[in-house]
Order: C-alpha cells, then structure tokens, then sequence
C-alpha cells in the first residue's frame, strides 16, 4: 500500500522504518558512529562529495562521516517528510539551528539578503531575524502587507502559525498567493502535522521545533525542516558546514514518539477544550 493511502495513525507508526525488514529488526537501531568504514575509496570519495553538497550517499556503505549523514538521524527525516506530504526533511540540533539553516540558505547563500517576516513570530526567530546578525534585512509585516514587502531581493517569507505563544492564526495560503514566486517557510511546531500540512497549502517549506509537540516528552532539543528535494539539498549542504546535525539517540526518541503523536494531540486538544469551557 502507498503511504499516500495510509491514515495519518498509520503513517505515524510505519514511516520512516522501510529498511527494517531488510535488516531483520522491528525496532530502528541507534548508530552513533562518528566514522563509517567504505567498501572503497571511489565510493568515499563520490559519498562525500554527494553529501557535502547536499545530497545522499551514493552507495550502500557510503556514509563517511557522521555530520553529513546517519541512518538513525535518516529514518526520522524520512518520517517527518511523510507526515508533512513533503519530497525530503533535514533535522538539526535545534529549532533554532533549523530556521538558521533555512535563512542562510535562502537569503545570503544566493545573494538575496532581505527577508519578510510575518508577525507574531517565535521570540528567538523574531530576534534572530531583528539583529541582522546572518547579514540580511528584514521587513516585519502583518498578514495582509506581504505582496508590498517583497522587494527584487528577498529571498524568504517567515510565517508561523499558530504563534508561541500568542496562538495568533495566519492564512498561510493568503500569504503563499502574495509571495508569488519568493519561498515561503511555515513554523508549523504548535500544529504539527496532525492538524496542519502548510505545504498542502503552497507553503515550501514546513518547520518544527521538535522539542515540543514532536517531542513530547521533555527529553529532547532539536528542529527539522520538510519541504522538496531541491530545498532540503540546500539546507543538508549549511548543515554540512555549519556542523547542526541533530544527535541519533534525539532522532531516535523523535522517532519513537512518532506513533503516538496523533493520539496526544488528540488528548491534549481535548483536555484544552475542558479547561477553556471551566474557565
């Protein structure tokens, strides 16, 4: 059966676990090799140059060196990506690392520095985006201002919806209709895919601080990014140089608790409904 047939309870527990069959395990193993031993060296050297550049091992055994690839960190990717009906993901050590990876390699790296920012924005997007500290320039805007922010140099819109903390909304496809051709990102960490796909929406990019509803469980700090191939080819490449890689045994709790994840949006959706109708 296609994922794409699947319920989103059954995506949730299946996705991102294809090779396990064929390694004869039910349960994804932990990789925490720093190095990875080669077949030989046309591999290693083809490996690395695919990966340094934002793409994928070239061949099995070519994995090479743990910040630019692990099967661990791979098979969450995989998984968030299903969930966010997106081509690819990339997952950092944080939220925080994730939205970095996405500014830098769509605003400096290509030569348009100037980003538009929907607000209510996450405080520490708000402030990485206000102190122009990636070298771009930034236009703070309401919903309905994007179409008159965009200049011939922006390279970015940033929106998140619904806001930390605030839980303002914003009508992601309004703003996608106003950014025409310039990408657009989505913090979409208080929906999460249970409730929300922006790139269903025409978003390009979906991202999530995994450290809260992803997570769940208050024992993990990390960020991923869904979207298509060739944007998250970009975002694998700052990864490599920047060194943001999320840790296995993170990607593996993440993953863990994947399977569960619509069951306790559910729950707390309805614990919220409870609480707002005592008040």
């Amino acid at each position: 059966m296609r994922d794409d047939l699947w319920h989103l309870d059954t995506l949730a527990v299946h996705a991102g676990r294809d090779d396990l069959a064929a390694l004869g395990v039910h349960a994804p193993p932990i990789d925490l090799s720093t190095t990875n031993p080669l077949p030989d060296i046309e591999v290693g050297g083809d490996s690395y140059e695919a990966m340094a550049t934002g793409g994928r091992p070239v061949a099995e055994g070519g994995m090479v060196y743990a910040r630019l690839w692990n099967p661990t960190v791979a098979r969450f990717e995989d998984a968030l990506a299903a969930l966010e009906h997106a081509e690819a993901a990339a997952a950092f050590a944080s939220g925080m690392a994730a939205m970095t990876a996405v500014v830098i390699a769509h605003t400096v790296s290509i030569g348009k520095p100037h980003v538009v920012a929907v607000r209510p924005l996450y405080g520490g997007t708000d402030h990485l985006l206000g102190s122009a500290m990636l070298g771009t320039e930034v236009t703070f805007c309401h919903e309905d201002e994007v179409a008159a922010s965009i200049r011939p140099d922006t390279g970015l819109v940033v929106l998140e919806t619904p806001a930390n903390p605030t839980l303002e909304l914003v009508d992601i496809a309004a703003v996608v209709a106003q950014a025409g051709e310039v990408p657009v990102v989505v913090d979409n960490t208080f929906a999460t895919p249970v409730l929300q796909n922006p790139i269903d929406l025409g978003a390009t990019m979906a991202l999530h601080s995994a450290t809260k509803y992803l997570g769940g469980h208050g024992d993990v700090i990390a960020g991923v990014v869904a979207g298509s191939e060739q944007s998250i080819e970009a975002l694998r490449r700052v990864r490599a140089i920047t060194g943001g890689l999320l840790h296995p045994l993170g990607a593996y709790l993440l993953h863990r608790g994947l399977p569960t994840l619509p069951l306790r949006m559910e729950r707390q959706q309805q614990s919220a409904g409870r609480i707002a109708a005592w008040l």
